[in-house]
């Protein structure tokens, strides 16, 4: 018996503006089934058109990756299909601005309290669990960057990465 929720689809939701492609859900088949619901459930209540950009890596990719200093370790949640990458479509096109990327991350916050699972957030590292955040993601990202300002660290912006939280 399969778990996974079937409802996101033209036939039965004919009012959603956007649907995952097909190459999205088939990436989104390789990783962890709370994480991939959730990226579903975000397409649904979201004005723009998601792209899955990456979900689970094979060792090579990861490697490969740490190599050109694209990810901080050799080891990554992708290796683990505990993480996905998401860009928005914005006319036909791939539009990585933070402003767009704010509408994903609000839609990921939304979905994840509706399912009740943990995510964190590349655009804001130090919140463990991006559903319990009470108030809109521009917010907790200059939070963020604050920090890190007074801490005297780079930021490690990575508005389009999501994964899995351990978080309670």
């Amino acid at each position: 018996m399969s778990c996974e929720i079937t409802y996101y689809n033209e036939e039965t939701h004919p009012d959603q503006k956007y649907f995952l492609s097909h190459d999205c859900q088939h990436m989104l088949n390789d990783i962890h089934p709370a994480l991939a619901e959730v990226v579903r459930r975000a397409q649904a209540i979201s004005d723009v058109q998601i792209q899955v950009i990456h979900g689970k890596r094979t060792q090579t990719q990861q490697e490969e990756f740490y190599r050109k200093g694209v990810t901080q370790g050799a080891i990554s949640p992708h290796s683990y299909g505990s993480a996905v990458d998401l860009l928005p479509v914005i006319e036909g096109r791939l539009c990585p601005e933070i402003e767009a990327m704010d509408e994903i991350a609000m839609c990921m916050k939304y979905a994840s309290a509706d399912l009740n699972t943990p995510i964190r957030w590349g655009g804001a590292w130090h919140c463990q669990n991006l559903s319990t955040y009470e108030g809109m993601v521009e917010d907790l990202q200059n939070w963020y960057l604050q920090h890190c300002v007074e801490e005297g660290i780079r930021p490690q912006l990575d508005t389009h990465h999501f994964e899995l939280s351990i978080a309670e």
